[in-house]
């Protein structure tokens, strides 16, 4: 494992205040696209802002990695679907995988959609050829970041679990192929991202705990073809769901089954949601000897800001079980929907509960 930059590395799990002006929150669910307030003449221009100011604000906060904010991307999935092989435009029935962990959760009820907002539709971009990798989708993303940056830095890709769960496979006939075929072409595209000197590469793999039995078998080779001859720093990111959609997340045992086989995939890290479904240490036991991120910040948008001294504790239970060279903190996922002084708040308090542990375990 390349070597962390320093004790309870602080970063955001991977996105960061998305402001209202350049996006409509309540059309997220709509086109790829559809979302954006400005106008296409200024949207580039406009999305320069917006991930100067994310890189800005965690710069001011400290955190030791810092992202782009995810600012240009409507969704964490949809910024990728320009690999080759699928078909965004024409899209299709999605195939209808059981959710494993439905009953755990209680849902908030989605807004009201703009009346001039399109008709949603339940549908997912179709893979009508093989899926392959023939240009970046990040480079100009971590060229900007790295730009501005004050510290290291770090990008998120979704993990090619996640991403075969969103596409309707009209070529390869087989999920666990399909999926193999994803993880190659996102392997391309991470070792161009190393290339350019990233610091961090994050996988998304929130699929892994929502239908873990249906991808079980084939998880941890996936993961391991995605981050075949990486040689950053890695990590795999795990959670519940945005706590915009979600207004209760209880600890579920199929949480703990997946973080126990990602544990068995070659990724550096495991960055996991553990505050808002107030997980408990033991859920530790079961990530190996892998490095862990620790989801320390409750996202939920009525959530109050942390405290240092919350934060410390937790933290400082999470080390009885992997001791303080393997504990990095994050907040859960989701940071986009929160208003951004409260953000800055957030992050503020997470940096300081690093310092303050720092001095602790020195």
């Amino acid at each position: 494992m390349p070597a962390g930059p320093q004790r309870f590395a602080t970063q955001l799990c991977g996105s960061w205040c998305k402001p209202h002006w350049i996006a409509d929150h309540d059309r997220v669910y709509g086109a790829e696209g559809s979302w954006w307030r400005v106008g296409h003449e200024f949207l580039g221009e406009a999305l320069d802002d917006c991930t100067q100011l994310a890189i800005t604000d965690q710069n001011a906060a400290g955190l030791t990695y810092q992202t782009d904010g995810e600012q240009r991307r409507q969704t964490f999935s949809g910024y990728f679907y320009a690999l080759d092989g699928i078909d965004s435009q024409q899209q299709g029935p999605p195939a209808g995988h059981a959710l494993d962990i439905g009953s755990y959760l209680t849902f908030k009820e989605r807004p009201v959609a703009p009346a001039d907002a399109p008709p949603m539709k339940h549908e997912q971009p179709r893979v009508t050829g093989p899926i392959g990798w023939s240009s970046p989708i990040l480079a100009d993303d971590l060229a900007f970041l790295k730009q501005f940056a004050g510290g290291q830095t770090k990008m998120t890709v979704i993990g090619p679990v996640t991403l075969a769960l969103r596409l309707v496979d009209e070529h390869y006939g087989d999920l666990a192929e399909m999926t193999f075929a994803v993880a190659d072409a996102l392997n391309a595209e991470i070792r161009n991202l190393v290339a350019l000197g990233v610091d961090l590469v994050q996988i998304d793999e929130p699929e892994v705990h929502f239908r873990h039995s249906t991808v079980a078998d084939f998880a941890v080779e996936a993961i391991d073809r995605a981050l075949h001859g990486v040689t950053c720093r890695t990590a795999v990111h795990m959670c519940y769901g945005y706590s915009k959609n979600i207004a209760e997340k209880r600890s579920t045992p199929v949480f703990e089954a997946a973080v126990a086989l990602l544990a068995q995939s070659s990724v550096d890290a495991l960055c996991l949601e553990y505050e808002q479904p107030a997980h408990q240490p033991d859920l530790l036991t079961h990530a190996g000897d892998k490095q862990v991120i620790l989801g320390v910040l409750n996202l939920d948008t009525e959530a109050a800001v942390e405290t240092v001294d919350h934060i410390v504790e937790r933290a400082t239970a999470a080390v009885d079980v992997v001791g303080p060279h393997r504990l990095d903190l994050a907040p859960d996922c989701g940071m986009w929907f929160l208003p951004r002084p409260h953000a800055a708040a957030k992050i503020a308090a997470m940096e300081q509960a690093a310092v303050r542990l720092r001095s602790k375990f020195s």
